[in-house]
């Protein structure tokens, strides 16, 4: 074989190799075939290749030369960035002695060693469990805190690279050791790096970043010295990629409510308010636009938090506060999405509500909704919408207010809206604007289309919560309206079966909602209500040879509220009072069997108030 034939061929330069060191050559003949070595494995090592990586190199590994020992580390590394060439590589022996070298204190060593590791481990579970079982972890952190420690000396940031690179690759997943990492300080040999690295971008940030992001889901670990380093990534001009990574990191760990508060109070929220409108403008392509929207989610993720969410509200003179108040007229779909959904977060006191609306800012959403309340809307945003709106309704001195800027033909043009999650929240705005205002739960309840629509949705089996918010609405529209062109209109589309089966809900206050508006609509249509017919469940399980039988309203009411009078949960509710009631006004009814039920349950309730006393 010629010598250009030797250097293309793997498996014979090892051969070369084993030959020169058994010859006990001099160093400078080793070293070629090294470099020979490394070359070849950068191209050369495919799944057919034949070779073996033996006892030659574990003998260079102890050689006396420390320059010999670097160059056959790296041989070693650039073998093992194949995957047949790391498979090679997993051998107990050879990873215990890399793992020696890391006690060594020159660079070039160190890197080397390094590298060589992180290759064996990278997607390699028995080569990681090698490292694993001679306490591995150590030793690697080691080494970064050796990289730190040497700062800018020839070939250290290389070797913060590869350390980086090394942690990484052996803790992707291998969650059994985190709380150990986590343990023997690696968040602060981290920030050491991201400390020394970061601001410039280099690999070794990009590593220590992604170390951090595999450890978000397992721990907590943001204090105000992490915070502080990604704040000076975030404003200094390095890649997009690792910007992304920064704001994931911090994202993660915003899910934690202390540490919303301190991305809070360290003006994580302004700074990112600051760059999103700075950048917005050229955020034109799929990639800037990502990131823009995770700096977005950020925002709207802290402001979830309720001390953070003060923080930045600061009795509405909060920097953050205003910016996003701003932010509802921008252009910028995305940032006016964030502005709206930070609008809701703010929404979660009575008094944030009753100041934003005393400022207008339900003139701003309304004036949104109205341009994007029909089936051909953008739905995130409809939903976002309608979520801050619900919130600012709840507040009784705010529903007359809001009611009287239109609220009502706004949301009245969004019943042919398809998507369950935004009917859902419809629903519940229209249900909460409605609780103590007559005339506006008159005038929804007679709104052409509204009440069959809303019986409608009580029979939706794919969407619970819509399900559920139809049921009430029909309920809180009786209550409120007191109507008896809304009670007809209820008996008219069918919604009476459907507060009959709220009376069997789970929750008392659905039970008692229930109760409440079946009084009232009995009390204002007795007549039609005795001639009314529904469907029971009762006894069909019990035999195919029962026919589904057809009972009186007023029947099956009185039935189910006899078994609603056996359950612990009605002594300890005040319901029951409700339940009297409505019983003493029912004794017009021309039924012998009914008025003796109706009076049996009278005296059973009458005893349960007795013994309340």
């Amino acid at each position: 074989m010629t010598e250009g034939e030797l250097k293309h061929d793997i498996n014979k330069l090892i051969e070369e190799l084993r030959f020169v060191v058994k010859s006990e050559k001099d160093i400078k003949d080793i070293i070629p075939v090294l470099d020979s070595i490394v070359n070849v494995s950068k191209s050369s090592i495919g799944e057919a290749t034949e070779f073996t990586v033996d006892d030659v190199f574990l003998t260079l590994l102890h050689h006396e030369s420390k320059e010999i020992i670097a160059k056959t580390a790296k041989a070693i590394a650039e073998i093992a960035k194949s995957e047949k060439g790391r498979e090679k590589c997993t051998n107990i022996d050879l990873v215990n002695t890399l793992l020696n070298l890391l006690k060594e204190d020159r660079v070039d060593v160190l890197t080397q060693t390094s590298r060589a590791l992180g290759n064996i481990c990278y997607e390699n579970e028995n080569g990681k469990k090698f490292v694993e079982d001679k306490d591995g972890l150590m030793s690697i952190l080691g080494v970064l805190e050796k990289s730190v420690a040497l700062k800018d000396v020839e070939g250290a940031p290389f070797l913060r690279n590869v350390a980086a690179g090394l942690l990484l690759n052996f803790l992707i997943d291998r969650p059994s050791l985190y709380s150990k990492a986590l343990e023997h300080e690696m968040v602060p040999i981290i920030c050491s790096i991201l400390e020394t690295d970061g601001s410039v971008g280099g690999e070794a940030a990009m590593h220590a970043l992604s170390v951090l992001r595999i450890l978000d889901d397992f721990a907590v670990f943001l204090d105000e010295r992490l915070i502080k380093i990604l704040v000076n990534i975030l404003t200094t001009d390095t890649s997009l990629e690792l910007f992304e990574m920064c704001l994931e990191v911090l994202h993660g760990q915003a899910e934690d409510e202390k540490a919303k508060s301190l991305l809070a109070k360290a003006g994580v929220c302004e700074l990112l308010l600051k760059l999103l409108e700075k950048h917005s403008p050229y955020c034109t392509d799929e990639d800037t636009r990502s990131v823009l929207k995770i700096a977005c989610n950020l925002i709207v993720l802290v402001l979830t938090g309720d001390d953070s969410m003060n923080t930045l509200y600061d009795d509405s003179n909060g920097v953050v506060y205003k910016k996003l108040v701003e932010w509802l007229d921008s252009e910028d779909r995305d940032l006016q999405v964030t502005a709206v959904l930070a609008m809701g977060n703010f929404a979660r006191t009575d008094a944030h509500c009753k100041l934003m609306v005393s400022k207008g800012v339900h003139c701003n959403l309304l004036k949104l909704l109205r341009g994007n309340n029909t089936d051909t809307g953008d739905l995130i945003f409809q939903h976002a919408l309608l979520s801050a709106l619900r919130n600012l309704v709840i507040p009784a001195d705010n529903k007359p207010i809001i009611l009287k800027d239109g609220l009502i033909n706004v949301l009245y043009s969004m019943l042919d809206i398809p998507s369950y999650p935004v009917v859902f929240k419809l629903l519940g705005t229209l249900r909460i604007v409605i609780d103590g205002q007559s005339e506006a739960a008159t005038e929804l309840g007679k709104k052409d289309g509204l009440m069959k629509k809303v019986v409608e949705w009580c029979e939706v089996e794919e969407h619970p919560g819509v399900q559920g918010e139809a049921n009430r609405l029909i309920a809180w529209l009786i209550n409120n309206s007191r109507s008896k062109e809304v009670v007809l209109l209820v008996i008219q589309y069918g919604g009476v079966k459907h507060l009959v089966k709220m009376l069997m809900a789970p929750h008392v206050l659905m039970q008692n909602e229930a109760l409440i508006s079946l009084k009232i609509l009995i009390k204002i249509c007795l007549t039609e209500c005795e001639n009314l017919k529904v469907d029971t469940e009762e006894n069909q399980s019990s035999g195919e040879d029962q026919p589904n039988q057809k009972t009186s309203m007023l029947q099956h009411i009185l039935s189910i509220v006899d078994n609603i009078t056996n359950s612990d949960a009605l002594k300890e509710h005040p319901g029951k009072n409700e339940l009297l009631q409505l019983l003493e006004e029912a004794n017009q009814i021309k039924d012998p069997t009914l008025n003796e039920k109706l009076q049996n349950l009278r005296d059973k309730l009458a005893l349960l108030n007795i013994e309340d006393k």
